[in-house]
Formats: structure tokens, C-alpha cells, sequence
């Protein structure tokens, strides 16, 4: 390539290798949970990731996948998060970090059946006894050629210095991103262990929730920016968690206790956990619903109550939790479901978690729309035709989380900038948080390291907001990084 420098060259080489060497990993250590390391889907997954190190290898010395500051890098190189990317991404995050392990290494003559014992001995080290002695097990299983480097050896100093935009781990977006990752693996692990159990567990839920209690509380308003990310495979359990996140933020302008917004918190989470009980086929159906299923899916409120029943005790939280299950879809005046014949009032978190689960839910990507609402047009929804089925005062504190200009509206301003809203400004509804994507003289912002408006300026101001199909910059990956 004429005027590439060498080193280019072979970053090109690790770009172009670095996201399928996370998703074939990722793969490889689902495989071996269900499967034998002697299983043609295994061994599959095995010489697909050979593969993709062999190549590396081809044009490096060593394959280094490095987990630090909340990014992988394989040889000092960023992987980018992208938006289709994030699930794998934020899932071997945590698989590291149970292990206390900073990164991977790949040494020139690594092979297959290196491999079968260093995936088994990875996932023994799931128990925390096991995983504080990781390389010594390795050594002794003679693995000369995949060499684990633990978390405390890694210089964070140097490799964060590679971050192009110099994102620090320690700010507020740093810190959202590993609490509302954290929920949704944590709120998947949950939702299968309830699938096995018949009951949901709602001390796990507290655990996951409190972090969010407490970004709200600091006034971080991050993580709510980050419920607009919807394109992912993780989004069933990510709705869950941007409901939550959601209606933690409107009990908090609503006023509620640091208490009640915990309970709100874990209710919010748990609102849907009654669609366990509905097909997976009725639930991912990409067409129209037949009105037998539509039948099924106006059962999950009660199914949640009837898996909350089965809780030991009846504690405050899990009657509130089970209210909740019930009255999500009933609205504000008694049009939703499930009916019901007598005066009924529906309870304050209900109202709350009602409206979170509708902004979250119509914004968010079906195979059978043309394409989803925008979360601009999600609000002018709610705040338009829907208004009538929702709490007034609920939707004025669903205004006040997300701003006029809800995270992932891309704007342009009457200086002629066009911006992409990246979190809420609560001092200013109409001035977010933004990141620049288009000067006014008609050139990009770079992607990786644009210019931010953390908020939007007081000199600045709103014309309008352009529809997804006015622009062809991906928001999703914005959103992600």
C-alpha cells in the first residue's frame, strides 16, 4: 500500500483479527460449558480461534489479549467496542475479572490439545479457590505456549496511554459503563437461574441494583445514557436494566427514599420475569401475533406474580416486586391488561415502572418495523397520543431523566453543527451532553476522538432533530464507546 508505514500494516492486521478473536473465545468458552472437549463443536471452535492466532502469528512474535480499563487491546491495539460487539465483549470482561486475570497470551506453537486443557482448566477457575492459582495449575498441566498474566502484573499506565480519545476509567462514563454491563450479565444469570428454579432471586437483584441507586443519587447521569443502546444480542436482558435504570432516575426527581428507589430498582428489573413462562417462539416471532399468542403474552403479568409467590416469605420488597409484575401494562386508565372487574388503583412504583417499560420497549430494534422509533420520537410519543394511558406526573419525571433530547437524538444546531446526544443534562433539559459529529463547514468529527459539549453550550441551540435516515453515522457505536 503506497505511503503505509509497516506499523500500520500490522495494526491493520490486529484490527482486522482482534473482534472475531473475542467472539470466537466467547464462543469457544460456551461450547465447552455444554459440551466435551471431544465434541465436533468444540473442536470446531478450536481450529477457528487457531486460526485467527496462527495468522497473527504469521506477523507477530506473540498474541497478547489484554483486558484493562474497561477495553481488550491484542498487542497494545484497541479492540473497538462496537454496538454488535458488546455483549461478547462485556461477558469476557467479567470472565476475566472473576479470575482476578489481566490478559491472555498466545506464544508461536500453540495447538490444539494446549488448548483442551487450558479451556478446562479456565473454567474451573469459575471457583474463586481455583482461579487464584490459574498459572500454577497451567504449569503443572504443562501448557507451555498459552501463558495467563494476572491483573495485578499488567503496566495499566502504559496501555491506557494508547486510548486515542484518553478516556480516564475512573469518570462517570467509566464507571456506568461496568455498573450497567455488570446488570446485565448479572440480570441473565438471574433469568436463566429462574428459568431452572421457578423463582426469582431478589438478593442478587439488590446487588445489582444498588450501584444504579447510587449513580443516580451522586447525580451521574451516564448511565442513563446508556439504556439508548438497544442493537445488541444482550438487549432482552438490557431492557430489563434500562428499565430499572429508568425508573430509579424517575423516583429519584419524584422524590422517593434512597429505600424506596432501591425497591423500585429490583421491581423494575424483575417486571418482565413472567415471560419465562411464554414460548421463546411467541416471544422472538419476527411477524404478527395471532390472537392466541397475544393471548400468551397478556398472561406474563400474572405469571411473574405467580414465580414471586414462590419466594420464601413475603417480605415488603417482594410484595412490592409482585405488584409490580402484575400492573406494568394495566395503565393509568385501566386500558392495558390484565383487566380487572373492580375499582383498582394502580401503586406509585407500578405508574413509574409503566412508563419506563414503554419509552424503553417502543425505541427498541423488531424485526417486523420498518425500522424503530428514535428515542425522540419514542418521548413525543408518549408525551402525545399515549399521554392519557400514564401517570402526568410520572411522565414529567421521564422528561426530566432523559431531557428534551433523549441520549441517541442526533441534532442539528442553528450554529449549523450536527451533534449526537450522548446522556441528559438535568440543569438544562435542552442542552445534553453531546458529542460532535459534523462541523458547521461540513467536516467529520473523527470518531474516535471528536470533540464533546459536555453539556451543549449556552450559545448553541436546537433547530432540529434529523431522523435515523438523515444521517449515516453509526449512533450505536457512538453510544458504545
Amino acid at each position: 500500500m503506497p505511503g503505509s508505514h509497516p506499523q500500520d500494516m500490522d495494526n491493520a492486521l490486529l484490527l482486522e483479527i482482534g473482534a472475531p478473536l473475542l467472539v470466537r473465545f466467547a464462543a469457544l468458552l460456551r461450547t465447552a460449558r455444554t459440551h466435551d472437549v471431544t465434541n465436533q463443536a468444540f473442536q470446531r471452535q478450536v481450529q477457528e480461534l487457531l486460526g485467527l492466532i496462527g495468522r497473527g502469528l504469521e506477523e507477530e512474535q506473540e498474541i497478547a489479549l489484554v483486558a484493562v480499563a474497561d477495553y481488550f487491546y491484542i498487542n497494545g491495539v484497541r479492540i473497538k467496542a462496537q454496538a454488535a460487539l458488546l455483549s461478547v465483549y462485556h461477558a469476557l470482561m467479567s470472565e476475566f475479572e472473576q479470575r482476578s486475570l489481566g490478559g491472555i497470551r498466545f506464544l508461536d506453537g500453540v495447538n490444539a490439545a494446549e488448548f483442551e486443557r487450558f479451556i478446562q482448566l479456565f473454567l474451573a477457575a469459575d471457583d474463586s479457590g481455583v482461579s487464584e492459582r490459574l498459572a500454577e495449575a497451567i504449569k503443572e498441566a504443562n501448557i507451555e505456549h498459552i501463558v495467563p498474566v494476572a491483573a495485578v502484573e499488567l503496566e495499566e499506565d502504559d496501555l491506557t496511554r494508547q486510548l486515542e480519545d484518553k478516556k480516564d476509567p475512573a469518570t462517570e462514563r467509566g464507571r456506568a459503563k461496568r455498573v450497567f454491563w455488570r446488570a446485565v450479565l448479572g440480570t441473565k444469570k438471574i433469568v436463566l437461574r429462574a428459568k431452572q428454579t421457578g423463582r426469582p432471586d431478589l438478593r442478587h437483584a439488590k446487588r445489582l441494583v444498588q450501584p444504579v441507586v447510587d449513580s443516580i443519587l451522586r447525580h451521574e447521569y451516564s448511565i442513563v445514557g446508556l439504556t439508548a443502546l438497544k442493537d445488541h444480542d444482550e438487549y432482552t436482558y438490557a431492557h430489563c436494566v434500562n428499565v430499572s435504570v429508568l425508573s430509579i432516575s424517575m423516583g429519584q426527581v419524584l422524590g422517593l427514599s434512597r429505600q424506596a428507589l432501591a425497591d423500585l430498582g429490583v421491581a423494575a428489573l424483575m417486571h418482565d420475569v413472567g415471560k419465562i413462562a411464554i414460548p421463546a417462539e411467541v416471544l422472538q416471532k419476527p411477524a404478527s401475533l395471532s390472537p392466541d399468542e397475544w393471548g400468551m403474552i397478556r398472561r406474563h403479568p400474572l405469571e411473574g406474580v405467580k414465580m414471586m409467590i414462590r419466594m420464601p416469605g413475603l417480605s415488603p420488597l417482594t410484595l412490592d416486586s409482585m405488584r409490580v409484575c402484575l400492573e406494568h401494562h394495566m395503565n393509568f386508565d385501566r386500558t392495558g391488561y390484565p383487566e380487572v372487574k373492580r375499582e383498582w388503583g394502580q401503586a406509585t412504583l407500578s405508574r413509574i415502572v409503566a412508563v419506563a417499560d414503554c419509552f424503553d420497549a417502543i425505541t427498541a430494534h423488531r424485526a417486523y418495523h420498518k425500522r424503530p422509533r428514535s428515542s425522540f420520537e419514542g418521548l413525543q410519543h408518549l408525551m402525545g397520543p399515549a399521554r392519557v394511558q400514564f401517570d402526568p406526573a410520572v411522565l414529567w419525571a421521564l422528561v426530566k431523566t432523559i431531557g428534551l433530547y433523549p441520549a441517541g437524538s442526533v441534532l442539528l444546531t442553528e450554529s449549523g453543527h450536527v451533534v449526537l446526544s450522548i446522556s441528559p443534562n438535568p440543569e438544562d433539559l435542552r442542552r445534553p451532553n453531546c458529542r460532535v459529529l459534523v462541523r458547521p463547514d461540513g467536516t467529520m468529527e473523527p470518531e474516535e476522538s471528536g470533540e464533546s459539549w459536555n453539556p451543549m453550550p449556552a450559545d448553541q441551540k436546537v433547530v432540529r432533530v434529523l431522523r435515523p435516515e438523515e444521517t449515516t453515522v453509526n449512533t450505536g457505536e457512538i453510544l458504545a464507546a
